[in-house]
């Protein structure tokens, strides 16, 4: 964006840095914010999940098999395996394999341990945020065209009310939210690249398609926010005016995803046939739905980019070689299960709708009760309750209790996408509306499971893309130093907003006994900790 200022601001002055300070100075911020509050507090705090996370770190260092599956956070047990590998060897974990563990008779070399590894894991959670924060920031910076924006929406993300959660403790939704995010931003500037980059373009796609499989590796509820990215892509489309690309480029990257595509539809159909012998007893869909709505998926992600071709004129050399790099880097991120194959895996990622209705149904025992199959009128009941929850946060007055910091961003986008519609520019307006809804709509999903902080890693994200969307297309705001001073002090108010939470958690202190009914469970190689002799 051209700047029309004789005299710059300091947004301005400091968004001419190089990207790659910028980037860096945000991730040292957010590091220093999580120091400073939460990452001394003792390892049992956030046991749930830290120490079952920590748990599978040592049980795969030692090459023993997976035993919780409830996301079912394989992917995040890769990472954290290889992290404290890494940290051992390096000397900085004295303790990285479940061997090594101390004795539980010796109570404060195993306490340090055990301190030891959940800091160790809060550190690694303290890179993936701080990763998660720049690669957004420098995906919208090339989505909008503005290094201000860009700036002030990793900002944002940075210190809203999901990485301020993650960055404090060790969870499986960090990995997820952060690669299924990075999925839809690729295929967003994928499909808003000038002509001749059709090459750069079909190699984000494949890389999106890698990252939600990988996602829902991690935690299978990434699939919803993958289900609406066909939509974001046709919605946030342009013209084809590129290359329309070789046939030869398409029957390469055909045969490539056949390949892939064959050994990962097979591992998919083991899961599917072996739905029956999950660790947790299944509910059928219902409406003949269980083993054939994977199809359907498939279905819905194939027919999204063959509209996106027809709507948006792009020759059909161009559209088959973008299905087929979609297919093959999903088909990748699937057999990435095979690393440490598990059919626990398998069986969770391919039956994913009965995987996620096991936790719901153990929440919501009474209102689901009798309910024999996933559809039915109490799921229902709960569903509209959480969107009638959703809307009333955002009221503050109707339900004050866990307002988001970052309610006054969707304020600012809803505003702002009236603004534009009112001048005429009603398909900008949609976008941010379309970003907002989603956004609401996970939300609402999520109350499924109750409400937790954390889970805004996933609606975050498409929040502050929507004010990020209309605040590139009103520059007279950036332009104005009065409205500036608004937009930089709200950003700020987010930021201080963002520790009152974490600081409030230092000064309450949980009973670590309330963990010990579930530890022997989800630990059984463990020996009891101290809190619950």
């Amino acid at each position: 964006m051209i700047q029309t200022l004789s005299r710059s601001s300091a947004l301005d002055r400091l968004s001419r840095a190089p990207w790659w300070a910028l980037c860096l100075g945000l991730a040292a911020v957010m590091a220093l914010s999580v120091l400073l509050v939460g990452f001394r507090l003792p390892y049992w705090v956030h046991a749930d999940q830290d120490l079952v996370l920590a748990y599978h770190g040592l049980l795969f260092a030692d090459g023993l098999p997976q035993e919780y599956f409830d996301h079912p956070g394989y992917g995040y047990f890769l990472v954290i395996d290889g992290w404290y590998r890494l940290l051992h060897a390096l000397g900085l974990l004295p303790v990285a394999r479940l061997s090594a563990l101390p004795l539980a008779s010796d109570a404060a070399a195993n306490a340090a341990a055990w301190q030891g590894l959940v800091e160790a894991g809060r550190a690694l959670s303290i890179l993936l945020t701080a990763l998660f924060a720049v690669t957004y920031a420098t995906l919208v910076r090339e989505l909008v065209g503005d290094r201000r924006v860009a700036l002030l929406a990793g900002v944002l993300l940075a210190f809203g009310v999901g990485l301020t959660a993650q960055g404090r403790q060790m969870r499986t939704d960090l990995l997820s939210a952060g690669f299924v995010v990075t999925a839809l931003l690729m295929v967003l500037v994928a499909v808003r690249q000038p002509p001749g980059r059709t090459g750069r373009s079909l190699l984000l796609l494949g890389g999106a398609g890698l990252l939600v499989a990988l996602a829902m590796a991690t935690k299978v509820q990434a699939v919803f926010l993958a289900l609406g990215i066909p939509i974001a892509a046709l919605l946030f489309g342009q013209r084809f005016a590129g290359e329309a690309g070789s046939w030869g480029r398409t029957v390469l990257l055909a045969a490539l995803a056949t390949a892939a595509l064959v050994p990962a539809v097979g591992l998919m159909a083991e899961g599917i046939a072996s739905w029956g012998q999950a660790v947790y007893p299944y509910t059928s869909v219902g409406g003949g739905l269980s083993g054939r709505y994977q199809g359907v998926v498939v279905g819905w992600g194939v027919l999204g980019v063959l509209v996106y071709g027809w709507v948006w004129r792009a020759p059909l050399v161009h559209s088959l070689a973008a299905l087929a790099a979609v297919a093959l880097g999903a088909a990748l991120g699937l057999l990435a299960l095979e690393i440490r194959y598990n059919a626990q895996n398998v069986i969770a990622v391919a039956n994913f709708i009965e995987h996620m209705f096991v936790f719901t149904s153990w929440r919501h025992a009474s209102a689901l009760q009798g309910q024999g199959q996933v559809v039915g009128e109490g799921l229902l009941t709960l569903l509209m309750n959480g969107i009638g929850r959703t809307l009333a946060i955002r009221t503050i007055i109707l339900h004050p209790d866990n307002i988001p910091q970052t309610v006054i961003v969707e304020w600012f986008a809803l505003g702002g996408a009236l603004v534009l519609w009112r001048r005429g520019e009603r398909l900008a307006a949609l976008q941010a509306l379309f970003l907002i809804l989603v956004a609401w709509g996970l939300e609402s999903l999520f109350s499924l499971r109750g409400f937790q902080r954390a889970y805004a890693a996933y609606t975050d994200p498409l929040v502050v893309l929507s004010a990020a969307w209309v605040l590139a297309r009103l520059p007279e705001l950036l332009e104005s130093a009065r409205s500036r001073r608004w937009i930089v002090g709200g950003v700020a108010l987010v930021v201080v907003a963002a520790h009152a939470w974490p600081i409030i958690e230092t000064r309450r202190l949980p009973n670590p006994a309330s963990h010990c009914d579930w530890i022997p469970t989800y630990m059984p190689r463990v020996e009891p900790f101290p809190f619950c002799r």
